[in-house]
């Protein structure tokens, strides 16, 4: 009878225990369900603003990539049209010696040519020659002639010359222009392109840290929420295998306190007989 009591002492002490575990270890799975939510919910916060940060981050790099490639197209293009400069310089410079030796030799011939056109020279030519053949005069005036008609077509030798080369000086010195205007503006669109560039990738340098700290926020947060989940499930086993074990105490005493009540029962009946 005593050894019973005890069991159901045991029994009963042991049921007490359980349900203590039982409340703390429901206690603990709310507290870690109620984690969860929060770090959820601290994640939901982060997470857009993570995401928004990252784009940015892309597409100002996405545009200063951009900018950078002209940048680089347009240093090819400056360079080969100043490489063609040095190359042309030469020649331009060759035309314009021609042209001030073709001038020169021009303003020395007789008759100060430089003021006559090639067709007025043709002209004053053709007009002595026809006298020639249609006047009548003396030989030595006619060797007179023949003389103003040859130094005239030296002076139109002269001018032809002359013509050609500033001609050829001009063309030359007209693609060296046009070179050095291209590579002017290469220059400066590149120098806008390149700003351009510069700015993106500041503003690009100015996010990094927010990025940064964000990332590390949500790893953090995401570390978190796996250790609480792992916990949960932990806890949840635990409770689940307490409660099983409370059922069979309480399975145990209840069966003890069922005997026990049918030995009274039993006993009370062998007096009464």
């Amino acid at each position: 009878m005593e050894g019973k009591a005890e069991n159901i002492s045991d029994l009963s002490a042991a049921l007490s225990r359980e349900g203590k575990a039982v409340r703390e270890l429901q206690s603990r799975r709310s507290s870690l369900g109620s984690s969860k939510v929060s770090l959820i919910g601290q994640l939901r916060e982060v997470s857009p603003q993570f995401k928004a940060v990252l784009v940015k981050v892309r597409e100002l790099k996405a545009g200063r990539d951009s900018h950078t490639a002209v940048v680089k197209e347009l240093k090819a293009k400056r360079e080969a049209a100043n490489n063609e400069m040095r190359l042309l310089s030469p020649e331009v410079k060759k035309a314009l010696e021609a042209k001030e030796a073709a001038s020169s030799s021009l303003s020395k011939s007789k008759g100060n040519p430089g003021r006559k056109s090639a067709s007025q020279l043709y002209s004053e030519m053709e007009a002595l020659e026809m006298k020639i053949i249609t006047e009548a005069m003396p030989f030595s005036r006619e060797q007179e002639i023949m003389k103003v008609v040859k130094e005239k077509r030296k002076q139109l030798e002269a001018v032809k010359a002359f013509s050609e080369a500033a001609s050829s000086h001009r063309e030359l010195f007209s693609k060296f222009s046009e070179l050095r205007r291209q590579s002017y503006g290469f220059h400066s669109e590149l120098q806008q392109h390149a700003a351009e560039s510069q700015k993106l990738h500041e503003e690009m340098l100015k996010l990094i840290p927010q990025l940064k700290d964000l990332r590390q926020r949500k790893k953090l947060l995401l570390g978190q929420l796996e250790k609480a989940k792992e916990d949960y499930i932990t806890a949840n086993s635990s409770l689940v295998q307490t409660l099983h074990e409370l059922s069979e105490v309480k399975g145990k005493l209840d069966a003890a306190a069922a005997e026990r009540r049918k030995r009274s029962f039993r006993r009370r009946t062998f007096e009464i007989i």
